[in-house]
C-alpha cells in the first residue's frame, strides 16, 4: 500500500505542477476512455462512418474473415494471448493475467462459465456476428465493469438501425484443414419508431490436420448461435430495448484435456432503457436488467483409452443490472454506475468404477454469490493538451456454500461452519494523466491499484483435476483476495493518415496473488494425478510487458501493418510463472489489384525457454507462419456480393503457441473459401 500512495503523490505532484489557464471545450481528439483502453469495430459500417483508411487496413487483419471466430479475432488484440485446449472455446487472458483476474462480459453483462476446467469461457458464447465491437480494458482500467487486476473484455452487440429498409445477409465458408463449415445470416428492418435485428449461425467442424499431415483426433464440434435484438424509441426520444442470445454447441472435442464436452448451453437475456439528456448536464442514463444461464457437460464417453469413465455436468444461474450516469459539469466528464449481480454455480462429479459402487462427489458445491458495486470515474480536461482521469470502484461481496453435502465434504479439512459464508469488500481506484505535445504526439501515464475476488475454484473448489500440470485442486476458504498496484505508460505518434504508432508499457506488483500449491498432506482423487494442489497466496509476484503497433500507408494502394507484444512474469523467488506468452509480431500488408483486395501476413513468435518446472511445463519452440488472403467485391442492383478466399500457414509448418495444451500440434495448412451476400 505504501508504494501505491508514492506513486499517487508523484501523479498528482505533476499535475499540481502544470500552470492554470482558462479552460477550452471538450477537443474532439481527447478520448473520454480511461487508460489503456481499445475498441475494435467489428460492424463495417460503423467503421467506413468512424475510421480511416489505415484503420480499415487494421479491420482487416483483426477480422480478415467475415465467419471468423471470436477466439479468432481476440487472439490479434494487443496485449491479448488465448489459451488452447481444443479447436474450440480459447480462453482470453490480458497481459498474462486469465480467468478470474480479468472480467469478460457481453454488453456489461456478467456472466459465467459452468465448467470446472474452464472449458467454456463467456467469450465462447457469442459471435463475430453478434457484435458490433470488442472493449479492451487493461489493468484496472476495466473496473467499470467488476473488481479487477488484470483488466476487462466487453463485447458490444450490433443494435438494429432506425428508419431502414428490410436489409441482411447470407454467409457461407469452407475450411479443408477440418473439412469446417461456417453459415451465417442476418436481417434488420426498422421504422421510426421501432427496429428489430435477427442473427443466427452454424458451424460444423471435423477433426483437423496437423503440420504433419497427422489428424488431431477428438479436435472437431458443431455450434449453433442466434440472437433478436429490438429497439423503441418512446414519445419522449428514449429508447427501450432488448435482446435474446441463444448458443448451442455439442460434440466438442478437446484434445489437450482427458475429457470432451457432450455439450455447453448458454441462454441469455436483457433489457435496457436509455433516457438522453435529462438535464442540461445529465448526457444519459441507461438502465439495464439481464439473466443468463450456462449449463455444460464433460463426458468421456467417446474416449477409448480412459481407465474409467466420468460424468461432470455443470451449471451456472446469474441475475444482475446496472444504472449509469453520464454527465457534463464544466470541464469535467463523469461516468458513475451503480451495478449488482447475483450467481449460483453448480457442479458434480460421478466416477463409473468397474465392479464397484458410482463415486460421486460436488466439485462447485451449489455455490452463491451476491456483489453489488458502485464506480465513479472523472475526466478532467486541465489544460488544451492536459487530461487527467480518476477512477475509484467499491465492491461488497457474499460468497456462500448453500450444500449440505458440500459442507461437509470441506470439514475433512479443519474448516467450520462458519467459513462457509464469507464477506469481502474489494477496491479498484486509478489516476491517469494524457498529454499531447502537438497534434503528433501523445503520452500517457498511469498508476492502479486494484484488487479481486476470489474464484469460485479458488474458495469452494473441489478436486479439480489440471490437466495442464497433472494434479487436483483444492479450493480454501479462508484465502485473501488479490490486490495488484499498477504502473503503465504509453506513447503514440500519428503525423496524419499515412502513418500512426503507438506503443505501450506495464508493470504490476502483486500481493496475496493466488496460486495453487502442493500440499503433501493430500492424497489425490483423481487417477493418475501426480498430488493434490490447494489454493494459496504469495507475495512478490511482477508482470511486465509491452506491446507496440505501427498502422503505416506509404501511398494510397498500400497499407501496413505491424504489432508486436511480449509479457514476463516472476513469482517471489524469481521463477517464472506458467502460461506465459513469448514475444510475438505480425506483419500484415495489404493491397488492392484491379478491385482485388489482396493481403499477406508473417507470425513469427520466439522460443519460450523460461518455464515453470513446479508445474511440469514444457519449453516451445519459435515458429514462422505464412498467411495469404484475397477478396473481391461487386455491386449488383439489389445485392451485394463479397467473396474471399486464402491460405493459412501457407507452408504447412508443425508448431503449437506455447499457451496450447498437451502439446497439441496447432492445424496445418488451411485452405479457404467464403461468399457473403448482403441485401
Amino acid at each position: 500500500m505504501k508504494r501505491t500512495i508514492i506513486i499517487f503523490a508523484l501523479l498528482a505532484a505533476c499535475l499540481d505542477s502544470v500552470a492554470q489557464e482558462d479552460h477550452e471545450a471538450w477537443l474532439d481528439s481527447i478520448e473520454s476512455k480511461t487508460y489503456i483502453g481499445m475498441e475494435i469495430l467489428l460492424d463495417e459500417v460503423e467503421l467506413s462512418r468512424k475510421r480511416n483508411e489505415n484503420e480499415s487496413a487494421a479491420y482487416g487483419f483483426y477480422k480478415n474473415n467475415p465467419l471468423n471466430s471470436t477466439e479468432e479475432v481476440l487472439s490479434r488484440l494487443s496485449g491479448i494471448s488465448m489459451i488452447r485446449r481444443g479447436n474450440y472455446a480459447w480462453e482470453p487472458t490480458i497481459n498474462g493475467l486469465s480467468s478470474g483476474q480479468i472480467n469478460v462480459s457481453i454488453d456489461g453483462m456478467r456472466m459465467f462459465g459452468a465448467c470446472t476446467d474452464k472449458m467454456d469461457p463467456v467469450s465462447s458464447y457469442v459471435e463475430p456476428n453478434n457484435l458490433e465491437s470488442i472493449v479492451i480494458e487493461k489493468g484496472g482500467g476495466g473496473s467499470a465493469h467488476g473488481s479487477t487486476v488484470g483488466g476487462a473484455v466487453d463485447f458490444k452487440l450490433k443494435r438494429p438501425k432506425f428508419n431502414s429498409t428490410l436489409s441482411g445477409s447470407l454467409n457461407s465458408r469452407y475450411e479443408s484443414v477440418s473439412q469446417g463449415v461456417s453459415q451465417s445470416a442476418a436481417f434488420t428492418y426498422g421504422r421510426d419508431r421501432f427496429a428489430i435485428r435477427m442473427n443466427a449461425g452454424w458451424r460444423s467442424y471435423q477433426d483437423y490436420t496437423d503440420g504433419t499431415g497427422q489428424e488431431v483426433y477428438y479436435s472437431g464440434y458443431k455450434k449453433l448461435n442466434y440472437s433478436l435484438s429490438g429497439t423503441f424509441r418512446t414519445p419522449g426520444e428514449n429508447l427501450l430495448g432488448f435482446d435474446l442470445l441463444l448458443d448451442d454447441a455439442r460434440d466438442i472435442g478437446y484434445p489437450g484435456l482427458p475429457m470432451d464436452v457432450a455439450y455447453a448451453k448458454a441462454k441469455i437475456g436483457a433489457v435496457n432503457y436509455t433516457i438522453f439528456n435529462p438535464t442540461s448536464w445529465i448526457q444519459q442514463i441507461e438502465l439495464k436488467a439481464y439473466a443468463n444461464k450456462v449449463d455444460h457437460l464433460m463426458d468421456d464417453s467417446k474416449r477409448i483409452d480412459v481407465p474409467v469413465r466420468m460424468d461432470m455436468p455443470g451449471r451456472t444461474h446469474t441475475y444482475g443490472g446496472f444504472a449509469q450516469v453520464s454527465m457534463q459539469r464544466g470541464n469535467h466528464y463523469i461516468q458513475t454506475k451503480l451495478d449488482g449481480y447475483s450467481t449460483n454455480a453448480y457442479a458434480e462429479m460421478t466416477m463409473f468404477i468397474p465392479n464397484e459402487l458410482d463415486m460421486f462427489m460436488l466439485t462447485w458445491p451449489d455455490v452463491y454469490r451476491h456483489d453489488i458495486g458502485w464506480y465513479i470515474s472523472d475526466r478532467w480536461q486541465a489544460l488544451t493538451q492536459l487530461a487527467a482521469t480518476f477512477s475509484f470502484r467499491a465492491e461488497h461481496a457474499i460468497t456462500q456454500m448453500k450444500s449440505e453435502m458440500g459442507r461437509n465434504q470441506f470439514t475433512v479439512f479443519g474448516f467450520e461452519q462458519a467459513d462457509f459464508e464469507i464477506n469481502q469488500m474489494v477496491l479498484n481506484s486509478g489516476l491517469n494523466l494524457k498529454y499531447s505535445w502537438s497534434k503528433q504526439w501523445t503520452g500517457q501515464l498511469g498508476i492502479n491499484y486494484g484488487e479481486r475476488l476470489p474464484s469460485v475454484s479458488e474458495v469452494f473448489g473441489f478436486y479439480l483435476y489440471n490437466n495442464f500440470d497433472g494434479f487436483d485442486y483444492v479450493g480454501s476458504p479462508d484465502i485473501l483476495k488479490e490486490k495488484s498496484t499498477q504502473l503503465t505508460a504509453s506513447v503514440k505518434y500519428q503525423p496524419g493518415d499515412k502513418l500512426e504508432f503507438d506503443v505501450s508499457g506495464f508493470h504490476y506488483w502483486f500481493d496475496d496473488y493466488i496460486i495453487g500449491y502442493i500440499d503433501g498432506s493430500l492424497d489425490a482423487m483423481t487417477i493418475g494425478a501426480q498430488g493434490t494442489k490447494v489454493y494459496t497466496n504469495i507475495d512478490g509476484v511482477t508482470f511486465s510487458g509491452f506491446d507496440a503497433r505501427v498502422l503505416y500507408s506509404p501511398w494510397k494502394n498500400l497499407q501496413m501493418l505491424y504489432s508486436l507484444k511480449a509479457t514476463y512474469a516472476t513469482d517471489g523467488n524469481g521463477q517464472a510463472l506458467p502460461l506465459i506468452p513469448p514475444l510475438k509480431n505480425n506483419l500484415t500488408l495489404v493491397t488492392t489489384v484491379r478491385g482485388i483486395k489482396i493481403q499477406a501476413e508473417g507470425e513469427w513468435a520466439l522460443a519460450q525457454n523460461r518455464v515453470s518446472p513446479e508445474t511440469g511445463e514444457r519449453a516451445t519452440a519459435a515458429y514462422q507462419l505464412l498467411h495469404l488472403r484475397a477478396s473481391k467485391k461487386w455491386d449488383l442492383d439489389r445485392i451485394n456480393l463479397d467473396f474471399s478466399m486464402g491460405i493459412e500457414n501457407l507452408l504447412d509448418i508443425n508448431y503449437r503457441e506455447h499457451l496450447d495444451w498437451g502439446g497439441v500440434l496447432r492445424p496445418g495448412r488451411n485452405l479457404y473459401a467464403s461468399l457473403k451476400v448482403g441485401f
